[in-house]
């Protein structure tokens, strides 16, 4: 009699371990995120806990199912990645020669954003694709024949634009600049006729300094060192692009 209580004390003792252990494994927090999106952290989160919880996203906050533990130790990792981005001015500088066409027709240069000095510069977020864009209006004429057979020529402008989609990062004094470029130019073969070409590229340099993305070369170039890796898309042989990366306070 008295084992049979003892097997009975035994079974409840580790009836209710097991019911502590696995309320311990199945606790659930929401941890919520003030500048970082749940889809940047949730990778993120789901590496860390691994098969020791799950989590997942619900607006801008994470749900965890996990020990407290390692609930505590991911809130923990959070805190350090869930910063407020860097504040980005990115300029872009062209030099350019011919301000008319071989015609001798007028050639209207514009750009995106404010220019000071030949620089046109934006401002945007750590992470946040920003627009650049440089290009020309160029006179394109065509000519047809009217009902009474009389030849009749008409000119109008088009845009024709290098333009490109920048999202940067910051990792020390070093930029990590994500590109996604158009690249508009003059047919060769028809004068009332534009090529379009559109690349997407990665390109690294120091913060603050200027990095080469088109130049008369017109030729891509990686630096030995592998600090300043260089893109350029093809281009005019009389423009230089480059484009600097500095933060903001």
């Amino acid at each position: 009699m008295i084992m049979s209580v003892r097997n009975l004390l035994n079974v409840v003792i580790t009836s209710v371990l097991i019911a502590f252990s696995t309320q311990a494994l199945s606790a659930t927090e929401v941890v919520p995120l003030n500048y970082r999106t749940s889809a940047d952290l949730l990778p993120v989160a789901k590496s860390f806990l691994g098969t020791e919880g799950s989590v997942s996203a619900y607006g801008n906050q994470l749900i965890v199912n996990a020990e407290s533990r390692k609930i505590e130790e991911l809130r923990s990792l959070i805190a350090q990645l869930d910063t407020a981005p860097k504040r980005l001015l990115i300029s872009v500088d062209t030099s350019e020669n011919a301000a008319r066409n071989s015609s001798g027709s007028r050639v209207i240069e514009y750009g995106t954003t404010s220019r000071e000095g030949g620089v046109q510069q934006v401002q945007t977020s750590e992470g946040t694709p920003a627009l650049i864009q440089i290009g020309q209006s160029v006179p394109l004429t065509s000519s047809s024949t009217d009902s009474y057979g009389y030849s009749q020529s008409n000119t109008e402008y088009r845009n024709v634009t290098q333009g490109f989609y920048v999202t940067a990062s910051v990792t020390g004094d070093t930029v990590h600049l994500s590109i996604s470029t158009n690249h508009d130019r003059m047919s060769q073969e028809r004068a009332d006729a534009i090529k379009v070409q559109s690349t997407d590229s990665q390109v690294s340099g120091r913060l603050g300094e200027w990095i080469t993305l088109a130049s008369n070369s017109d030729q891509s170039v990686a630096d030995q060192r592998g600090l300043a890796q260089r893109y350029s898309t093809q281009g005019r042989e009389d423009m230089i692009l480059r484009v600097k990366v500095e933060t903001l306070e």
